[in-house]
């Protein structure tokens, strides 16, 4: 199979705007990756994709009685916050965590097939996309069950704010692959980054438990405004503020064509770095 013309071979870097065209060329391939790793994550398993269902209803019960019982921290709407931040933050980190060995994990399919590399990194976003739609359809309705909240309007700009962190982090997915490529320790420094992240993320405390000057860095920090929006909608029925919507869309415009610029300059050298 030819390369599509989504090289500039005047530079022999891929383009900004061709990086994201020879994904879109490429979809279907895409889509059956994503579809592979669905069925090899469930073949051979008795319950299949009811796995999916068991996690997050033992993270309820787990979370609920720890937070309730044994900690006595804010109560039940409590654990409702935490449970909706540990949804868009495990989107997030097992995405970024894939993202970074999916070139050196796949170096021979990368030397003997032709199609554009940003598809393997973006395969693994996508799986985990797939995980959290999976998750949060059964999940968000029994939370809300459970802890008696009615669902309102702001939920239906739950996609968008979804798609926004989607884009985000496929941004984020190509820059951390990339660079895996040329440094291995990457791997290494993202695992240790992302252990970092989560305490920097208002996942087991609120922006209003912390002073105001770190409230304010933790705002910035890159899955602050996502888990934000969707506690807004999904627990307090308001729409996110205008801040938090600001903030989304630099960070997915930024990291998506930081994300893009970063994979063309690598891309055309990936033979000899793998």
């Amino acid at each position: 199979m030819a390369l599509p013309t989504y090289i500039d071979r005047t530079t022999e870097r891929t383009t900004l705007l061709g990086t994201w065209r020879a994904v879109f060329t490429y979809r279907a391939l895409l889509r059956n990756l994503v579809s592979r790793d669905l069925k090899l994550k469930y073949r051979g398993s008795a319950l299949g994709f009811l796995w999916s269902l068991i996690n997050p209803l033992m993270m309820l019960v787990v979370y609920t009685v720890a937070f309730t019982v044994f900690l006595d921290r804010g109560g039940p709407l409590f654990v409702f916050l935490l449970l909706v931040g540990l949804l868009g933050w495990t989107f997030f980190a097992t995405s970024m965590a894939a993202a970074t060995g999916s070139l050196v994990d796949n170096a021979s399919l990368t030397k003997s097939l032709h199609f554009p590399r940003a598809i393997l990194p973006l395969a693994s976003v996508f799986f985990n996309l797939a995980q959290f739609l999976l998750t949060a359809v059964v999940f968000v309705p029994i939370l809300l069950l459970y802890y008696d909240v009615a669902p309102s309007t702001a939920l239906l700009a739950f996609p968008i704010m979804l798609g926004l962190q989607a884009v985000c982090v496929a941004g984020l997915a190509l820059t951390l692959s990339a660079l895996t490529a040329m440094f291995r320790d990457a791997r290494h420094l993202v695992e240790v980054g992302l252990g970092m992240l989560f305490w920097l993320t208002p996942i087991v405390y609120t922006l209003n438990d912390i002073p105001p000057m770190a409230a304010r860095l933790v705002a910035l920090t890159p899955v602050t405004p996502f888990i934000r929006g969707y506690q807004a909608m999904i627990i307090h029925q308001t729409m996110p503020s205008v801040d938090i919507w600001l903030t989304a869309v630099v960070y997915a415009v930024v990291a998506t064509a930081v994300g893009a610029r970063a994979f063309g300059r690598v891309e055309p050298r990936l033979g000899e770095l793998l």
